[in-house]
């Protein structure tokens, strides 16, 4: 957590949104760390915030690619209970393959108005010096302004700041 602070100012500073890091806390991702610009409005997260595996950028991140089955299972409980209120976006196994394939592909996952209407956000994982994944990086704003794109300044600033965290945990860059 203390290796990202110099990420998640740099992103505040740098961009002029929130950005948050989470790790899998044993009720799903939870952020640990945030900044917040000074900006009049503010997005509605906070430290201690459990996100959803389907809906939340950073939960994505951690759905495609933790493969421990403890956080499968939390992610196909809140996959199990879409049913009850709308319709799942692709079957369980899909959704999980297209992420993988999209976090292989782009180094991060972007999410707009899923996980609250009027808020987006843009995440990247970060690994350990084993090649885990021990945290993800976000950036959260609202999505009037923000550039979820995968090759857009914010998509680019965030993978490139995990990747520098990744580093510094000792991860092998290839």
């Amino acid at each position: 957590i203390r290796i990202a602070e110099p990420a998640l100012i740099h992103l505040r500073e740098y961009l002029g949104i929130t950005s948050f890091i989470a790790v899998m806390g044993n009720k799903g991702p939870t952020i640990v760390r945030m900044e917040e610009p000074s900006l009049p409005v503010t997005v509605n997260v906070r430290v201690g915030s459990v996100l959803s595996f389907l809906w939340s950028a950073t939960g994505r991140v951690f759905l495609g690619l933790h493969d421990e089955p403890a956080v499968r299972a939390l992610a196909r409980q809140e996959f199990d209970t879409l049913g009850e209120t709308q319709d799942p976006p692709a079957p369980f196994d899909t959704l999980v393959t297209q992420l993988q394939d999209e976090i292989k592909r782009f180094e991060c996952v972007c999410a707009r108005d899923t996980n609250l209407k009027g808020s987006s956000a843009v995440a990247a994982p970060v690994f350990n010096y084993a090649g885990q994944l021990t945290a993800v990086l976000t950036a959260l704003g609202a999505s009037g302004g923000f550039d979820t794109s995968l090759n857009g300044p914010i998509a680019v600033c965030v993978r490139q700041q995990a990747q520098r965290i990744s580093q510094q945990l000792g991860y092998n860059i290839a």
